[in-house]
């Protein structure tokens, strides 16, 4: 986890050790973020489709970085048939982490398929 002011790495203290910034309410919505997730993902689990999107959409209100809850966003929309919704899900989740995101390998086919029309 990086601190909101400096991007320094957080420790386990509530201050930041780069520029002495309270990060304590920070890393409370961030862990706040991370318990929707892992409730969307239990309810995706269970096939309980809507429960999950709502949960997974608590979770980017709080944190819209975190990039494993709008993944599974996207995915939950692709098998709802919502595929605008997927893909929106997908570029923004590659937008905040270009590297190793599993988004990338989701919009794949939709690049293709694109690229097949417009050929």
């Amino acid at each position: 986890m990086q601190c909101p002011y400096c991007k320094a790495t957080l420790t386990a203290g509530d201050t930041c050790e780069k520029c002495g910034s309270d990060v304590k309410l920070f890393k409370k919505l961030y862990s706040i973020s991370n318990r929707c997730y892992n409730e969307g993902l239990e309810k995706a689990k269970a096939r309980d489709l809507s429960g999950a999107v709502i949960s997974l959409q608590n979770s980017l209100k709080i944190n819209k970085k975190n990039t494993e809850a709008r993944n599974l966003l996207g995915l939950i929309y692709s098998e709802m048939g919502e595929t605008v919704d997927a893909l929106s899900e997908w570029i923004i989740s590659s937008h905040f982490e270009p590297e190793n995101n599993l988004a990338s390998e989701y919009l794949k086919p939709a690049e293709q398929k694109l690229s097949d029309n417009l050929s």
